[in-house]
């Protein structure tokens, strides 16, 4: 929000806080180092409300030192009990910004240096030829604060941030040049966006999420704080704005919708039929198979999808849990999905042969598999004017997802047995009763160790695939397995970023 007492309580002098090092922040009242907060007043650093609090009783004892700002450069007014996203006329907050990541640069090149010193005899140790090493991204283990509400946000984001096809395009992708607007906040732009734009055009929801996964690949670092990426949400997708609770499956709709239609214009492609990042890891193609029950004429039509939407079928919805007893299973629901149903009389299909609407059958079948297959449950129903949910164990295997039943048999389905099996590497799970209420966390496994990790805002905790799979899905991320012959030819054909 753009808070009124920026101006009035960010007082700091500069050239005193060059030497001050965010990583050794320590609360004066009780010496911990979780959550520390800097007051942009007076620069005395106390622990944030989950902790022990010493900085909103700072603010309490000094009314006028309501603004303060966290390690990972979110500023936060306790007047105003919102994160702020403006900054005062001379750029005090944009300046310490920029002198904290100084400093965070030259110790990350200090330490990389020390790194690089000592890789030689690592190798040495472990045996391992240099040429032979592959440059892969290690699992997240980096937990995102909780805004208010936003565990929606973050759940999302943990679970895109260790799919690894995504998080390396943008570890690799340039940062945007920032740009600089006269009444404070600041923006982005790049080749097409020029500085002279304000903040609601300017900002880039891609330059966002590139740095919120950077940050979140960042080992041993404290929670990250993704204010900045909220707030270009925000202006990006208003229905958004607030802090109430949202729907984690309609916000990574509109994120994968939005930084396709970013990435395209950055690279100056009008065609939607061009892939990003976004089509080539996440598109796939469903074929839909109409046929008129009074002609026999049979209607085929072709649609690129992102994720497939699963009712529950009702025989498992009805199903008592108990030890003995059928269980539902995700090959029941993608059974559900693709099986021959007849058009409601609502639905009847307009038969170009008959031209009338006439009774009608569909049939769903799968003609592209995607490399990563996101799978989102529908526990959320409206019966009698509420929204209920759902909320059965479906179980759903952490290994060896088969899609070939539910795939039209052509010739190229059936080359690679490799294209058609999957292994899940993320759960986003919805705990309570209402899609407006509750709480969602996510685990997510590293595709190099192959550990599991529990993601619950800014916790985060190694767990078994035991209890992954005892989990209550709400939305599931498969990865698929590639040939040998495969491996390294991901991401060839996707746009670049800087063409």
């Amino acid at each position: 929000m753009e808070c009124p007492h920026v101006n009035e309580a960010v007082k700091l002098d500069l050239e005193k806080l060059k030497l001050i090092n965010v990583s050794q922040w320590t609360c004066e009242d009780c010496r911990s180092r979780k959550s520390p907060w800097m007051c942009l007043t007076c620069a005395r650093i106390h622990c944030g409300r989950y902790v022990n609090a010493h900085a909103l009783s700072h603010y309490k004892k000094e009314p006028s030192h309501c603004v303060c700002l966290d390690q990972s450069t979110a500023v936060f007014c306790y007047q105003c009990d919102e994160f702020v996203i403006n900054d005062t006329p001379s750029r005090h907050v944009e300046r310490l910004r920029q002198l904290i990541a100084d400093r965070q640069e030259r110790n990350q090149r200090r330490r990389m240096a020390i790194k690089s010193e000592e890789e030689p005899a690592r190798k040495k140790l472990a045996g391992v030829n240099g040429e032979q090493t592959r440059d892969v991204v290690k699992c997240n283990r980096v937990g995102l604060r909780n805004l208010g509400n936003t565990c929606f946000m973050n759940s999302v984001l943990q679970s895109l941030s260790n799919i690894k096809e995504f998080t390396v395009y943008f570890m690799r992708m340039p940062s945007f040049e920032r740009c600089r607007e006269k009444g404070g906040g600041h923006g982005y732009h790049t080749r097409q966006k020029g500085p002279h734009e304000n903040i609601e055009t300017c900002s880039s929801l891609v330059e966002e999420v590139r740095k919120c996964v950077c940050a979140l690949c960042n080992e041993g670092a404290s929670p990250h704080s993704p204010d900045t990426l909220f707030a270009v949400v925000w202006r990006v997708v208003p229905r958004f704005r607030g802090y109430q609770q949202q729907d984690a499956h309609e916000f990574l709709r509109y994120l994968l919708d939005k930084l396709h239609s970013e990435l395209l214009e950055y690279a100056k492609r009008s065609d939607s039929s061009r892939q990003t990042i976004v089509s080539g890891i996440f598109g796939g193609q469903l074929r839909s198979e109409v046929n008129c029950l009074r002609c026999e004429f049979l209607s085929i039509k072709h649609d690129p999808i992102l994720d497939l939407s699963l009712d529950i079928p009702q025989k498992c919805v009805n199903m008592r849990p108990g030890k003995g007893r059928p269980q539902c299973h995700i090959q029941d629901c993608l059974a559900s999905f693709v099986q021959k149903e007849e058009l409601e009389e609502t639905e009847f299909y307009q038969c170009t042969q008959c031209h009338s609407r006439q009774k009608s059958t569909k049939k769903l079948w799968m003609t592209s598999l995607p490399p990563v297959l996101c799978l989102h449950l529908k526990r959320f129903r409206f019966t009698n004017m509420f929204r209920t949910k759902i909320d059965i164990h479906v179980q759903f295997p952490i290994t060896g997802l088969d899609m070939s039943p539910f795939l039209f048999a052509t010739e190229d389905t059936q080359q690679d047995g490799y294209q058609n099996c999957y292994d899940l590497a993320a759960v986003i799970v919805h705990h309570g009763s209402g899609v407006s209420s509750g709480h969602y966390t996510a685990y997510a496994c590293s595709q190099v160790a192959g550990t599991w990790f529990h993601f619950n805002d800014s916790t985060v905790s190694e767990v078994t695939t035991e209890q992954v799979a005892s989990c209550k899905a709400y939305i599931l991320f498969y990865v698929r397995r590639q040939s040998p012959a495969n491996l390294d030819n991901t991401g060839d054909e996707l746009i670049d970023i800087e063409s």
